[in-house]
């Protein structure tokens, strides 16, 4: 079995899509390696080193000894034709909410396509008619930790995982909402991770500044990707207004070292989270983007509002921690029981 992965290697869900698959890999003791178009970026991760790129290796010439290939995006129908002439089995995990017109054919022409969530799986399967859709839901790998710690009520401590969000969005309603509620909740201390990148001067800029004029805001910038689940551990409750996300990377993280979050109620998240057992669930508006992808709409204010009635009351929290891990253990066996399903195809 020689597993070949394609995938943007960069802060992305792409790359943390494929460093997962890859600690799978190691762990069964399978061959296998990554490919990626463009340079990769430098994740703290054991994988970093040993990337091929197009600058260095054609994708012929790296994918021709491969028996399955993985891709974490959706390739050109060419690249997936050429691969099933030379007997390769052809796998696509595509990142729906990256999806660009025209991708019918290629995941058609693939062998299996991977999906990561139940919104996900019926968008492909009944919507597009992609017969080889197979729901395989996401794990991150991380030791499952419950935590008993008592939450002080005089300082809850709060996580805004901004690591992969757009920066671009400093100006919006959502950066408005964090900064009143930072100025009138003296009960909370909020940490927030940043990785930083040709957007983020301006929200570090604002987030420093914030920190200074309440002491009450930490900024943290160039997390490597393996230090990042302490931080959630940190923390009593993570917020994260997620619109749209792939599979629920940060959600995830966080109940999987103990800490309950803050969020929309939708997709992955719905998935995975469950009121007043391990989240704080926003009911909001939705809309569809052009692919059938599903957005929320959110009411930052009726979002702050309701983590001001969390930090006031912070039993709900303590609460939620008692269950903050359910259900992970099965979702750990259906992540790797799937995936070997696809190395051994």
């Amino acid at each position: 079995m020689r597993v070949g992965i394609y995938t943007h290697y960069a802060h992305c869900d792409q790359a943390y899509l494929a460093a997962r698959l890859g600690q799978l890999l190691l762990k069964v003791g399978a061959d296998f390696s990554i490919y990626s178009d463009c340079a990769p970026a430098k994740l703290g991760l054991k994988f970093d080193a040993g990337i091929t790129t197009r600058k260095n290796m054609r994708f012929t010439d790296w994918a021709r000894d491969k028996s399955v290939i993985i891709w974490t995006h959706v390739p050109v129908a060419e690249q997936i034709l050429w691969a099933k002439k030379r007997k390769i089995h052809t796998t696509i995990a595509p990142m729906w909410q990256e999806l660009r017109p025209p991708f019918r054919k290629a995941l058609n022409s693939a062998h299996c396509v991977v999906t990561m969530s139940a919104e996900c799986q019926t968008l492909f399967s009944e919507i597009y008619k992609i017969k080889s859709a197979q729901l395989i839901p996401f794990d991150t790998g991380l030791p499952i930790v419950k935590k008993n710690k008592p939450i002080d009520p005089r300082n809850v401590k709060l996580f805004l995982p901004w690591f992969d969000r757009n920066a671009r969005c400093a100006g919006g309603p959502l950066i408005d909402a964090i900064k009143f509620f930072i100025e009138h909740t003296e009960d909370a201390r909020l940490d927030v991770a940043i990785t930083t990148s040709q957007f983020s001067p301006s929200i570090c800029k604002f987030f420093r500044n914030l920190g200074q004029k309440t002491g009450r805001l930490g900024l943290i910038k160039r997390a490597p990707v393996p230090q990042r689940p302490e931080l959630y551990a940190k923390a009593d409750l993570t917020i994260c207004p997620a619109e749209c996300d792939n599979y629920g990377l940060c959600a995830l993280t966080s109940i999987t070292v103990g800490t309950p979050v803050l969020t929309t109620a939708v997709p992955p998240q719905i998935d995975f989270l469950h009121p007043d057992e391990n989240a704080g669930l926003l009911l909001t508006k939705t809309d569809y983007d052009e692919n059938g992808v599903i957005h929320a709409v959110p009411d930052y204010g009726q979002f702050i509002y309701l983590l001001q009635h969390l930090v006031h009351e912070p039993r709900y929290i303590q609460k939620m921690n008692q269950k903050t891990n359910y259900n992970l253990n099965s979702r750990r066996n259906a992540f790797e029981m799937g995936w070997m399903n696809v190395f051994d195809a």
